[in-house]
């Protein structure tokens, strides 16, 4: 098994569906995995530290956990089968494991919450997983900023395309890209502004 953390969620650019990105301990390759919107959100709110006004259904769970005396141990995604990956939670309580089945999204918005690792089976990381040199050529402003066409009108869409250009210009910030660090943060205004105009 391969220790992996959570580095980010953004919007695959074709499709404009949300992917969960991971990446080993090693920086040697990154696991993008498909996932839902909530689930994305969710991700998102725990790894950039952006909790809701109130609790969702992961702070419920993590809640339960820590009122029955139970430790989240680890979770794995142990396995890919049709492009589908499989995940499991193994929980301690009293020294006794048990291992439950669960969604990838799911357990990582869990994980994150709980502070627990994360770890990836070797044949899914050599089947899905994605080595970092082909991901770490600097990307150009009109890559960062060339999502899919929204309907600004659907406040559902509007808020999907912040969170992805949110996520770029952490990415923006962190490579020194502060030309392009501006123009994210523009847009991003001027979408934030429309949603409040609403």
């Amino acid at each position: 098994m391969i220790k992996m953390e959570v580095v980010a969620v953004q919007l695959e650019p074709n499709s404009n569906h949300p992917l969960v990105w991971l990446k080993d301990k090693g920086q040697q390759v990154f696991l993008p995995i498909a996932i839902g919107n909530f689930e994305a959100a969710a991700i998102f709110m725990s790894l950039y530290d952006e909790p809701p006004p109130r609790p969702i259904t992961y702070d419920l769970l993590r809640s339960i956990i820590e009122g029955f005396n139970v430790r989240v141990e680890q979770v794995v995604i142990n396995a890919l089968k049709e492009e589908t990956f499989y995940a499991e939670i193994a929980f301690v309580r009293n020294g006794k494991t048990v291992c439950i089945d669960s969604r990838p999204s799911d357990a990582l918005a869990l994980a994150l919450r709980v502070d627990a690792p994360i770890f990836v089976a070797d044949q899914v990381v050599e089947e899905a997983g994605v080595p970092v040199q082909m991901q770490d050529d600097r990307d150009s402003v009109e890559d960062y900023l060339d999502l899919a066409a929204i309907e600004e009108d659907d406040p559902d869409q509007v808020t999907e395309r912040v969170v992805a250009l949110k996520v770029r210009l952490r990415k923006a910030v962190a490579h020194e890209e502060y030309e392009i660090a501006a123009r994210l943060r523009d847009e991003i205004g001027r979408l934030e502004h429309g949603i409040q105009k609403r």
